[in-house]
């Protein structure tokens, strides 16, 4: 199968370290990179650097230029929306960044949209696509019953001190869809979404600066017999991690949702005398396995998989929506 060939939009820090990784994803080719007039010269230099043909400060240009099969969409949240309506306009099948859009209401218009032009829309979320998270779900079943989780994944901002000192940027403006929910806890909602399902409600408790903005807070999510709670932050640090716990044993991931670095399983005995299994280790960079499935899915036109990624994108949407009271 040949590569993928794929345009990116935006210069970001996610885009930057995509890019920084791309020699261990032959299942990707880049080429080109499209950006906003004043980040033309970043953009030139990245293309320099990693081989990428073209770059262009114009998304018309780059998307009537064409030479590529996907555009791959890592821009500040609050342009997700928009910016993945232009491609799919365009005719191009586009790998969008998470959260996904600002509502589950944008992202059911971007997914009829795609329908319409015969292209596919994909979040790029690397929980799923992670061994660790397959071996998750293998274990979780063996636990019995769930009888309760914590997903933490906190790190303090190198955007806080600005924020402090009272220098805009888009991680902490309302307007631009920032905050912890939206990035951090995002990894955990999706974790726990997958492997338990949707809960029957939910509830935020932020804490928030004085434009609003949550620079941390604590999602609870009521599953009837049981609660999960995510707590995501942007303004400290924490022990990041998660467990998933029953009668039978628990689950443990120790690291960030969005990467999964150490995972395990303790099944059997009382008092910590079970006995231990750890995940298979990653292999490769968190973001190469979702793109080469990504490059999977495209290529082969897989509609099932495909279907089941919106499903787990439009579940996490949909709790998003309630977490911040827009049901």
């Amino acid at each position: 199968m040949q590569p993928l060939k794929i345009a990116i939009l935006s210069t970001s820090r996610i885009v930057e370290e995509f890019l920084q990784h791309l020699a261990e994803m032959p299942e990707i080719s880049v080429q080109a990179l499209c950006c906003r007039p004043q980040s033309g010269d970043k953009a030139r230099a990245w293309a320099q650097r990693y081989g990428v043909p073209a770059v262009y400060t114009d998304e018309d240009a780059c998307y009537a230029a064409g030479g590529f099969d996907a555009v791959y969409i890592g821009t500040a949240n609050h342009l997700h929306y928009a910016a993945a309506k232009r491609a799919l306009q365009a005719g191009y099948s586009v790998i969008l960044e998470k959260p996904f859009t600002g509502t589950a209401a944008e992202a059911r218009e971007l997914f009829a949209l795609a329908d319409e032009k015969g292209v596919m829309l994909l979040e790029a979320i690397t929980v799923y696509y992670l061994p660790q998270y397959a071996f998750l779900q293998q274990e979780l079943a063996k636990i019995g019953p769930v009888r309760g989780a914590m997903a933490s994944f906190c790190a303090r901002s190198r955007r806080y001190d600005d924020f402090l000192n009272g220098i805009w940027n888009t991680t902490f403006d309302p307007a631009c869809q920032g905050g912890a929910l939206n990035d951090m806890n995002v990894y955990n909602l999706h974790l726990l979404c997958g492997l338990l399902g949707a809960p029957q409600k939910a509830e935020y408790r932020a804490s928030r600066a004085a434009n609003g903005i949550d620079t941390a807070g604590l999602a609870l999510l009521d599953y009837g017999e049981f609660t999960a709670a995510a707590l995501g932050a942007k303004d400290s640090e924490g022990v990041n991690g998660t467990v998933i716990q029953g009668p039978g044993g628990y689950l443990v991931v120790e690291g960030g949702t969005n990467a999964l670095p150490t995972v395990y399983s303790v099944l059997g005995g009382v008092r910590g005398g079970g006995a231990r299994t750890d995940a298979p280790q990653a292999g490769r960079f968190r973001m190469a396995y979702e793109f080469a499935e990504f490059a999977r899915i495209l290529q082969q036109r897989d509609k099932a998989a495909e279907a089941a990624a919106r499903a787990r994108t439009l579940a996490v949407m949909d709790l998003l929506d309630e977490l911040q009271g827009r049901v």
